[in-house]
């Protein structure tokens, strides 16, 4: 029964040519001219709005692709190549959702279990730093963004599937740490996902890359999805984003990487392939094929997952939120109760998971009681297409009617069990006080560092939840409390303060995040706070 997803401001933009509109002339169309004109000029203020030249959409309605439509330029420099159906993008983060079938598959045949714990489905793999985390952190905890592992997500190039392995029992293993014990919190990290695709991998004896080609894209008919980028440059229909190239160091190699990153049109051999990354967000597909797989994880099909593991992917399986009910995360899913639109609050399920690259982005939703499932895929780093989805959503039909929004809990808690000191590997000490009954952050480490975060005033958004302003953009805190209620961290998407008369350090030194991941991380938390209650109410 809730909510969230404030998917309601457009904003002005110039004009952009559109491609064509590919609709089925064999059955009654399913939007009228009235619909396809809004839509167009929906993605017209969308293209404006973002780094994209172009995007390409499709929509899937009761067991079948009923509308497909491609929109301006294929290269943000070439005023002539048009964006086509079935040219190349790529998904980002919608590959956690092909990672977590995957392992699911791998359940099914008996391989490992979501019980499993990293140390049973990996053998030999630890971390130096947090050695006690692979016997503790499970299959589950990882699909679930309940791992507790610091973000990493390198970025350069290194395409060999035997990287995976390599990087995992190397560099990963020697310097990734445990932010929070696994199980504790939903904190979203692409690292989840990687070990999930090695410990997918591990379990099937083939390479992950072949895994999801293998048992999910052929069986599928994802006749145009591909997990090496070598294999997308060997079909030669694709688009070129718009967005961040460079050269970086690695993230952990040396600790303090140098990253020097230009924005502009993201040639394709710039564009890094890292098998690492790969189970977190390198899969390049078109947009038919995403909406017809969204397609399938609201129709199932036996041949690929047998129903109930298929139902687990969309089952609420942690609160994003602690005090919120509304919105959770399956496996590789968003889940909300409900969604508020241009129209205002509509009672039904909705699923979701958009992903972003440094230079394309993927927009999914998906309205499973409507049957529905729709695809938006653009060539711009951190793009923003969610009003021409919800005018989708709106102009397909058969929502349910506009009702009052359930209220958010908003209750506050006393600030006395919330103030102390708490502490994170890489900024240091975080310290809460209550100064007059307002809560303000301090943290000694960013000033050190030449940036200003002391006394930062803390405001309400959801219950345990605040913002506060950093660096010109607002931030978000989520207080969580352990089994005993006692609160004993505070965490946000980067870092993870423990109390600390419960913190031991771990060997991993202080580091500083290098500009992909920087880049990543800003358009992941921007997309997720699209659909935060903050941004809705």
């Amino acid at each position: 029964m809730l909510f969230l997803l404030a998917l309601a401001c457009k904003h002005p933009a110039d004009d952009v040519e559109t491609g064509a509109v590919d609709t089925d002339d064999t059955t009654p169309p399913v939007l009228s001219e009235d619909d396809l004109a809004a839509i167009a000029a929906a993605v017209d203020t969308d293209l404006g709005a973002s780094l994209a030249s172009g995007c390409q959409i499709a929509v899937w309605k009761d067991g079948a692709i009923v509308y497909t439509a491609e929109f301006g330029k294929a290269d943000p420099t070439d005023l002539v190549k048009l964006v086509t159906a079935d040219m190349l993008f790529q998904i980002g983060s919608d590959t956690k959702k092909l990672t977590a079938l995957a392992l699911l598959q791998q359940e099914q045949a008996g391989t490992l279990a979501r019980t499993d714990t990293v140390a049973d489905a990996i053998p030999g793999l630890t971390l130096a730093a947090s050695p006690e985390w692979a016997e503790a952190a499970t299959l589950h905890d990882l699909i679930s963004h309940q791992g507790g592992l610091y973000d990493d997500t390198p970025w350069d190039d290194n395409p060999a599937d035997t990287y995976l392995h390599d990087r995992a029992f190397g560099t990963f293993a020697e310097n990734e740490w445990q932010m929070a014990p696994p199980g504790a919190m939903w904190n979203y990290s692409n690292a989840n996902f990687s070990v999930a695709g090695l410990a997918v991998e591990t379990a099937a004896g083939k390479p992950y890359a072949d895994v999801l080609e293998q048992d999910i894209f052929a069986p599928l008919g994802m006749t145009r999805t591909f997990a090496r980028k070598a294999e997308v440059v060997a079909d030669g229909n694709y688009a070129i984003g718009k967005g961040y190239t460079g050269s970086s160091a690695d993230p952990y190699d040396p600790f303090f990487g140098a990253s020097n990153y230009v924005e502009g049109r993201a040639a394709m051999e710039d564009v890094a392939d890292n098998a690492f990354t790969r189970p977190a967000g390198l899969v390049w597909s078109t947009a038919s094929d995403m909406a017809s797989y969204g397609g399938f994880l609201i129709d199932g099909n036996p041949d690929v997952i047998d129903a109930e593991r298929l139902a687990a992917l969309s089952t609420p399986q942690v609160r994003m939120y602690p005090a919120l009910d509304a919105q959770q995360y399956g496996y590789g899913l968003m889940i909300y109760d409900g969604v508020t639109l241009f129209d205002g609050y509509h009672d039904m399920r909705v699923w979701s998971h958009g992903g972003n690259t440094l230079s394309f982005t993927s927009t999914t939703w998906m309205l499973p009681d409507q049957h529905v499932s729709i695809s938006i895929l653009s060539n711009g780093y951190g793009d923003d297409f969610t009003p021409t989805a919800v005018e989708l959503m709106m102009r397909l039909g058969d929502l349910p009617p506009v009702t009052d929004a359930p209220p958010l809990p908003s209750a506050e808690t006393a600030h006395a069990a919330l103030v102390g000191t708490y502490v994170d590997p890489y900024i240091g000490e975080m310290i809460i006080t209550d100064n007059d009954g307002e809560l303000r952050i301090f943290i000694p480490g960013l000033v050190d560092a030449g940036l200003s975060a002391n006394g930062a005033k803390l405001t309400l958004a959801l219950t345990d939840v605040y913002t506060f302003r950093f660096g010109g953009s607002t931030y978000d805190v989520t207080f969580v409390a352990d089994d005993a209620g006692t609160y004993t961290w505070i965490r946000n998407r980067t870092v993870v303060g423990t109390r600390q008369t419960a913190f031991t350090k771990h060997a991993a030194p202080t580091r500083t995040r290098t500009r992909e991941e920087q880049l990543i991380a800003l358009a992941e938390m921007r997309a997720a706070q699209r659909f935060t209650p903050w941004a809705t109410r």
